[in-house]
């Protein structure tokens, strides 16, 4: 859905919410993210202004796969859950509570930091899976009115991208699968997202803000990298120390060293 036509419908009722689809994701905006928050599940809330409508715009999403569950939770809860359309979804007879004000005053944009080298913990992914998951959002939404000659062709291939990276850095967070280094993936997708930008299907602002995003991401894939990786956390000890020092393996610390400008 357009943003337009998803506040519409958050417009048209306040006891329920309303999911709407956004390609493998479901969402939920505003009030309705509010409702999902109190009731069903705590996610990640984001927010934006957004020009097209004027105003700023809070939401939360979560995978295709989770819905099953989701719709689980609701119903155990004792409300209705109707799939209106192949994009929209109604949990209807919520309760409203207190609170929406204080809730939407305190989201806050936040710029997602390089971890410190230090020992590996649990779910240590997670910061780089939730900038994976906003950059993939921002780049469908991105190459959806491109030409079709370039949003079959290389639109397609940077959404691939994109969704790739996601689903490797899911596995990783969500079971004990390991899964392959992305690092290669995420440079493969900065340089698709320089030719859509040099024959002029993305704005050099745009360019720029997907970017940053990805220098985001290779920031925390870089971090995670050396706590795993004792004998680079050493290494990068020793730099404190010593001028000029001698990796036991190179390619293995270069290899994240790569950038695309």
């Amino acid at each position: 859905m357009k943003t337009e036509n998803i506040l519409s419908v958050e417009e048209s009722g306040e006891n329920r919410i309303n999911l709407v689809r956004d390609r493998l994701f479901w969402q939920a905006w505003n009030r309705s993210a509010f409702l999902f928050s109190k009731h069903i599940k705590s996610y990640q809330v984001h927010k934006r202004f957004v020009q097209k409508v004027n105003q700023d715009v809070a939401w939360l999403g979560f995978p295709s796969s989770a819905l099953p569950a989701i719709q689980k939770i609701a119903e155990e809860k004792g409300f209705s859950f109707e799939q209106k359309s192949a994009d929209h979804i109604i949990i209807g007879s919520v309760a409203q509570p207190s609170g929406y004000e204080e809730w939407w005053a305190g989201i806050v944009k936040k710029k997602p930091q390089p971890a410190a080298p230090k020992e590996p913990k649990a779910n240590s992914l997670l910061p780089a899976y939730k900038t994976a998951y906003d950059l993939c959002l921002h780049i469908h939404r991105a190459t959806l009115k491109m030409p079709r000659e370039f949003r079959y062709e290389l639109g397609a291939r940077v959404r691939n991208h994109a969704a790739d990276i996601l689903e490797m850095l899911h596995l990783s967070v969500n079971t004990a699968h390991k899964s392959p280094d992305c690092a290669f993936l995420v440079h493969r997708l900065r340089i698709v997202l320089r030719l859509l930008k040099d024959l002029q299907q993305i704005g050099i602002e745009q360019w720029g803000f997907l970017n940053q995003q990805i220098e985001d991401l290779l920031n925390l894939l870089r971090a995670e990298f050396c706590n795993a990786n004792p004998r680079i956390a050493g290494a990068t000890l020793i730099t404190v120390q010593q001028p000029a020092p001698t990796f036991g393996n190179a390619g293995e610390h270069h290899k994240f060293s790569a950038e695309f400008s």
